[in-house]
């Protein structure tokens, strides 16, 4: 239950009574808020096993979610298992070298609902009206509803292999998978303004809006060694490289989501052939360095403004003679092709010693966080601007007003977000045994430890991982605040 209301007397917790508020209204609002969601899941499990060697599995799951119309809520879902352990065959189980040798693969769907009462329109959005001269404060609906939303399947194919090796000492996974989204849930899915989604307290509708495909491999190595009584360590990689692409869009239509500063259309698309989200704008080709350059090139006057020297130069993707906005195109997409971490630990007598680090290479991230107002600064970059023929090729020159093609969207505002992290570093110490027992406890260790240690980015943001989380337009940096560098040192103690 809450409460609002203005201007309590004397600002004191002794008049701290809703209906002794007075201010902009004499109505006083109250609400409550109730929420009851259920999922309601059976599922049944069948295991064979031959000889340890043969293994397989099978399994059949039905799931209801109250988060979907009574036509939609129920769906099934199937999995299937085998793996044929080649060590414990006659040819392999004595072997000096492998240890362990598994082959494995696996098919199954498994569903996803996302949001709440994705089939109700809930009144939570704001309506505020003058009635008799007093402003008073009502109701409308939220979220726009969406009563055909159903069940997302991920449906996945997976073929791997696992080994132990050289007396256990090194392991190894690999994987092969194909995964399917069918019927993808995305939230806050782009639709006409006409329906509402931007008045105050509204939300656009989650939708299933097609399907995408990711292909990939992933690799795992873990080695440890035990040097001695005092000294061991241990290193693990793992390395996942992905293929991810939109294979079919709802109603066949384009849709687009995402903004860049005011006025500008959607500038992140859901495309069948094309990866998620991916970048559409401008493509650049250097800076004009002189009229007779901006002479000889297509003209840019359909873009809003004729080109000068020292502004950007884009390129006629269509090839028609002139730039406009059918020439936009593919300028990057914010998915990795290569996700990679690196895991060191070491043991010496009573120290120990940790660290972590991780890497996405192949992405790109919109730099949205400039603001294109006479009075705001601007980013160090601009140092370096066109200021003359042959000073720059990359940065335009400065404009302080007037129309200008400098500031649409284009791959000028996208930028490589390719970057290692030094997610964690730790270094312990432990008390000696006999130390600890004649003090009475079990365990005493002492540690120090950094978070986000470093990062290692041609990004010129705060952080090249920030995203708003939305499958259409999460690659776009619009200022978010940057992850903290933490310093800690920590006890153990254990009685």
């Amino acid at each position: 239950m809450q409460g609002t209301g203005f201007d309590v007397p004397n600002n004191s917790w002794e008049f701290a009574d809703i209906s002794l508020a007075n201010g902009l209204s004499e109505a006083k609002s109250t609400s409550s808020y109730i929420y009851d969601s259920r999922l309601s899941s059976y599922f049944g499990r069948l295991q064979y096993d031959y000889d340890s060697k043969y293994l397989l599995s099978a399994m059949v799951r039905r799931d209801g979610s109250s988060d979907f119309s009574p036509e939609n809520r129920i769906d099934y879902f199937y999995s299937a298992t085998g793996g044929w352990k080649i060590s414990d065959e006659d040819f392999l189980k004595d072997s000096e070298v492998i240890n362990f040798l598994k082959l494995r693969a696996s098919y199954g769907t498994l569903g996803n609902n996302v949001g709440d009462d994705l089939y109700r329109a809930l009144l939570s959005g704001e309506a505020t009206y003058v009635l008799d001269g007093t402003l008073v404060t009502g109701t409308a609906n939220g979220r726009i509803p969406n009563p055909e939303a159903s069940w997302e399947t991920a449906e996945k194919l997976d073929i791997g292999l696992d080994m132990n090796l050289f007396n256990n000492k090194l392991e190894v996974v690999a994987d092969y998978f194909i995964e399917d989204r069918n019927d993808l849930l995305i939230e806050n899915f782009p639709i006409s303004g006409i329906l509402g989604g931007g008045a105050p307290g509204a939300g656009l509708p989650t939708v299933n809006a097609g399907t995408t495909r990711n292909r990939g491999v992933e690799l795992f190595l873990n080695y440890k060694e035990s040097v001695s009584d005092d000294f061991s360590y241990g290193v693990s990689y793992n390395v996942t490289k992905i293929n991810g692409e939109v294979t079919a869009v709802s109603n066949g239509v384009v849709s687009e989501g995402g903004s860049f500063s005011v006025g500008q259309p959607s500038i992140a698309r859901m495309e069948v052939g094309q990866p998620i989200g991916y970048f559409y704008g401008l493509k650049s080709d250097g800076i004009f360095q002189n009229q007779a350059e901006v002479d000889a090139a297509p003209s840019q006057v359909g873009l809003g403004s004729a080109a000068a020297p020292g502004d950007i130069r884009f390129v006629d993707v269509n090839e028609d003679g002139e730039i406009t906005i059918d020439d936009r195109t593919y300028i990057g997409k914010p998915q990795a092709d290569y996700i990679m971490g690196l895991n060191f630990n070491f043991n010496y007598k009573n120290f120990d010693f940790s660290a972590y680090m991780y890497a996405e290479l192949g992405k790109e991230t919109v730099r949205n966080y400039e603001r294109d107002q006479p009075n705001v600064n601007r980013l160090s970059l601009y140092l370096d601007r066109w200021t003359g023929e042959g000073t720059s090729n990359s940065v335009p020159r400065a404009t302080t007003g007037g129309a200008t093609t400098n500031k649409l969207f284009s791959d000028f505002y996208v930028e490589d977000s390719s970057f290692l992290r030094m997610q964690n570093i730790q270094l312990g110490y432990s008390l000696p045994q006999d130390v600890i027992d004649k003090l009475g406890i079990s365990k005493f260790r002492i540690y120090t430890k950094v978070n986000n240690a470093f990062t290692l980015t041609k990004y010129r943001g705060y952080d090249p991982a920030a995203t708003n989380g939305d499958a259409i337009g999460g690659g776009i940096d619009y200022g978010f605040y940057p992850i903290s560098r933490q310093f800690i040192l920590g006890l153990n103690l254990s009685i």
